[in-house]
């Protein structure tokens, strides 16, 4: 409920093999917001199973632990099928302060491989674009992959190195965890002695208009084999694409106005569409929500040039009820209802 992603292999005692992934919201080398030191709930967590296949978990959380800036709100949402060897998750960072915020965006791993730490070793896939870790002579591989786009850096450090006043807890400073974050480049494979590891995978720098907000993605996967984690990375990113960037520019001519319209047909199953008209270029967001707020689908998410889009969505893993669509981009937030009748 504080943001963190814990990872179990679903053997007879749940064997932890990830102990904490967590975002790292960097400002500057004494202000950086992190799980340890600033993280608070907000709301949830919230579990949402979509039929047979999709299950969805969203948590809201700030940095009100310790009130120090940046002063933000992330949700964190995190997407799971079945026998898939890989869950999505998204990460919206919220600036609903009167400033705005340049902040690089990033995402602290502190591997626990066989529920234990320390001998493994780290290292970035070039290729596959993941960065990972294993214990040579074991069948695990886990990594991190940001699907949004290409990550910014890499970086890992021994975690003696990392926390060196107590290597048994996260009592890093915040100007490590800025070099961590901020620094660009792409660090070589290391291997750890007996205090484990702690990396990074970094999205790189934004700045957050107050108001806005700024999301991006990542797949968290893994295998017995580094082939069949790599093909559990190639995996997630055809999923991602078919899920959440299912969009479709349909003119390219500037409208007058940013708008959203009604989806059609509505009522609907399973099927509709949804268009919404872009009077700028910039981020933008498309999401689905159930009556309780709950998210359960996203349909757009990046940088869209002006034009008209129009996205399909299906609710045919989804209940009969009322569900919201809510489009922003940059300033504009509006929210329209339809109805799924089965």
């Amino acid at each position: 409920k504080y943001g963190r992603v814990r990872i179990y292999t679903p053997d007879t005692s749940g064997t932890t093999q990830l102990n904490r992934a967590s975002i790292l919201l960097a400002l500057s080398k004494t202000n950086v917001g992190d799980y340890t030191e600033d993280a608070n709930a907000v709301s949830g967590p919230t579990i949402t199973a979509a039929g047979p296949s999709l299950r969805s978990a969203t948590v809201l959380f700030d940095n009100s632990y310790n009130l120090q800036q940046p002063k933000a709100k992330v949700r964190l949402s995190t997407y799971t099928w079945p026998n898939d060897a890989f869950l999505i998750a998204r990460y919206t960072v919220i600036n609903d302060t009167t400033i705005s915020y340049p902040l690089y965006l990033g995402l602290a791993l502190s591997p626990e491989p066989g529920g234990a730490y320390g001998g493994e070793t780290v290292t970035y896939d070039a290729t596959k674009k993941v960065a990972y870790f294993y214990v040579s002579g074991t069948a695990m591989y886990m990594g991190l992959k940001l699907v949004s786009g290409s990550p910014y850096s890499f970086h890992v450090l021994d975690y003696g190195v990392y926390s060196p006043s107590d290597p048994n807890s996260d009592a890093a400073d915040d100007s490590t965890r800025y070099k961590m974050t901020a620094l660009p480049g792409f660090d070589n494979s290391l291997t750890v002695g007996a205090n484990g590891s702690i990396y990074n995978l970094n999205a790189g720098l934004v700045t957050i208009a107050h108001g806005d907000s700024s999301t991006f993605s990542v797949a968290y996967v893994w295998g017995t084999t580094l082939a069949a984690m790599q093909a559990a990375a190639d995996s997630a990113d055809v999923r991602y694409k078919k899920v959440f960037t299912s969009i479709q520019q349909t003119s390219q001519a500037v409208p007058q106005s940013t708008s959203l319209l009604q989806n059609y047909p509505n009522p609907f199953n399973p099927g509709t569409v949804i268009e919404f008209q872009l009077h700028h270029a910039g981020e933008v967001s498309l999401s689905v929500y159930d009556v309780l707020g709950r998210e359960v689908a996203v349909l757009a998410n990046g940088t869209l040039n002006a034009g008209t889009y129009r996205v399909p969505f299906d609710g045919r893993q989804l209940a009969s009820g009322i569900y919201y669509y809510r489009l922003v981009a940059g300033s504009f937030i509006e929210s329209k209802r339809m109805l799924l009748v089965k």
